[in-house]
């Protein structure tokens, strides 16, 4: 009898419906499955920034927003009702096999724009599903999954759409389609301040996504040498590339700040769609380090402009946070890198590593706020 109750609570942990997962006491870390979805997007990202690697700016930017939205549509309906049972996996599982798809398409998308379509549609639809089952079963949260639902079905069909007619007219509905994607939170915000996002969870995940982009720098770097004999000016580039990316790494990680997407629903927001040009500039500066270690003579605006694109957002990250003196560090770091991105990469890279370390030591020479007594830091 013991055993045959055992078997139907297993059962009935395998099987949940969706929860809120707002309030819940227990530390909360990123689950299996979501490591795994991330995987995924270790390749797309890659595949994005050899796409970049080739010249064409606007085709990465243009796709990096879609792959970029498709992992993040999934890491808010996972902060808010994520139960890992085995009907979240059925319809998580899928929606790796479609960005799969996508970043199979987005190295030749001329002749795979269809396909990286009905991929993102079926990602995109796939999450309608899980929307439309927690507003079923979580009925507080009807308002804001309802609107979630029909705004990302809205684009779905604007996406479907695309496919009756050919590029470039395609690529004019998908620059709609993706404006209404991006929109749909925004419209809701009034429901969201009813459902706040889990704040210990958000700011890990998103954490996670800037140490992909991170590793693509490394990549790229890799490549760069590989591709390259190795001389001391190369090696000094490569070396000082990655030394710049690990200052990005500090001052990110060094400052995330949980309370932030609850500060106010505008910096919250804001903090979050920061992380699209962040991610966008930190695999840009990795293919300008590339482009760098084979043309280290020429000027370093590949390097230059993407640096001071990270720095510029991380400023605004901090003001999002409520630290306008780290804000303001940032932003004139960033004015004094995208000026210094006019010198030949030689110039350049010694001094955009010198404002990033300077950055870092004042960090840590920074009083810290005194911890309560009693308190565990």
């Amino acid at each position: 009898m013991a055993k045959g109750s055992a078997a139907v609570t297993s059962d009935s942990r395998q099987w949940q419906p969706p929860r809120l997962r707002l309030f819940e006491q227990a530390h909360r870390r990123a689950t299996w499955l979501e490591l795994l979805y991330d995987l995924v997007f270790v390749v797309a990202v890659a595949e994005l920034a050899a796409v970049l690697a080739e010249g064409d700016l606007l085709v990465y930017v243009g796709l990096f927003v879609p792959v970029w939205w498709a992992w993040a549509g999934y890491v808010f309906y996972a902060n808010r009702f994520d139960t890992d049972d085995v009907s979240h996996r059925l319809l998580a599982l899928p929606q790796i096999l479609a960005v799969a798809a996508m970043a199979a398409s987005v190295g030749d998308i001329e002749r795979r724009s269809g396909l990286f379509a009905v991929a993102y549609v079926v990602a995109r639809l796939l999450l309608v599903v899980a929307y439309a089952r927690a507003g079923r079963h979580v009925p507080e949260a009807r308002p804001l999954t309802g609107r979630y639902a029909a705004g990302f079905t809205l684009a779905a069909l604007v996406w479907l759409a695309s496919l009756a007619v050919e590029p470039p007219q395609r690529y004019a509905l998908w620059a709609v389609a993706v404006v209404i994607d991006l929109a749909t939170p925004l419209l809701a915000r009034r429901h969201q301040g009813r459902l706040p996002p889990q704040t210990e969870h958000l700011p890990e995940r998103f954490g996670l996504f800037v140490v992909i982009v991170l590793g693509e720098v490394v990549t790229s770097v890799v490549t760069g040498l590989k591709g390259h004999e190795v001389t001391a000016g190369t090696l000094a580039v490569a070396l000082a590339g990655v030394a710049i990316a690990m200052g990005f790494w500090w001052l990110y990680f060094g400052h995330i700040d949980e309370s932030v997407v609850l500060r106010t629903r505008l910096a919250g927001q804001v903090w979050v769609y920061s992380h699209l040009p962040l991610s966008l500039g930190l695999v840009a500066y990795g293919i300008g380090i590339e482009h760098a270690i084979a043309h280290p003579a020429g000027t370093s605006w590949a390097v230059g402009g993407p640096a001071a694109l990270v720095l510029a957002v991380l400023g605004v990250q901090h003001l999002c946070s409520g630290d306008r003196r780290a804000a303001g560090l940032r932003l004139a770091a960033a004015a004094l890198t995208l000026a210094t991105a006019a010198l030949p990469t030689a110039a350049a890279l010694p001094l955009i590593l010198a404002y990033a370390a300077a950055q870092v030591a004042h960090d840590l020479l920074r009083p810290r706020p005194a911890t309560p007594e009693g308190a565990t830091a």
